[in-house]
């Protein structure tokens, strides 16, 4: 009996410590945030990527401009790491979205995804805070958003 409370309490740390990196989804559909959301897709080899590793610092730094947009960020990663943060996308849907976005595996590209689900802005290094936001801004949906966010001025 010891040991399977054991276990049970070793799982749950286990369980509890990887959570703390990375929620892996249990599945992704990007029309899920079609109309509510823009997306941006990270595809990387794996979190030793010097472009994941500048994209994901630059998105840290970030947080509120990305709150701002109604900006959802996920990683499709090639290679599973527990240095792994954000919201991952499984392996499976993943591979998916590699075929559909047409990015060869074990490279990195950056994709935005507007609110109308449709492409916006392709990148084969990490994007800038700064050109993210630029290319939001300048798109029709936002520029209401902003309109409304300033009283209708």
């Amino acid at each position: 009996m010891f040991r399977y409370v054991l276990s049970f309490i070793l799982l749950i740390l286990v369980t509890g410590m990887t959570n703390i990196h990375a929620q892996s989804l249990d599945n992704f559909d990007l029309g899920d945030y079609k109309w509510n959301s823009r997306v941006l897709i990270v595809f990387s080899p794996n979190t030793f990527n010097a472009d994941y590793r500048d994209q994901t610092k630059a998105l840290k730094t970030s947080k509120s401009g990305v709150k701002d947009r109604d900006l959802e960020v996920f990683y499709a990663l090639d290679q599973s790491s527990a240095l792994a943060k954000g919201k991952i996308i499984p392996d499976d849907e993943a591979a998916n979205l590699r075929n559909q976005f047409d990015v060869p595996s074990q490279n990195f590209t950056t994709i935005l995804i507007g609110k109308d689900g449709t492409e916006k802005l392709r990148s084969s290094g990490a994007i800038s805070s700064n050109k993210l936001f630029k290319t939001i801004d300048s798109m029709p949906m936002r520029k209401l958003e902003m309109k409304k966010d300033d009283g209708g001025n």
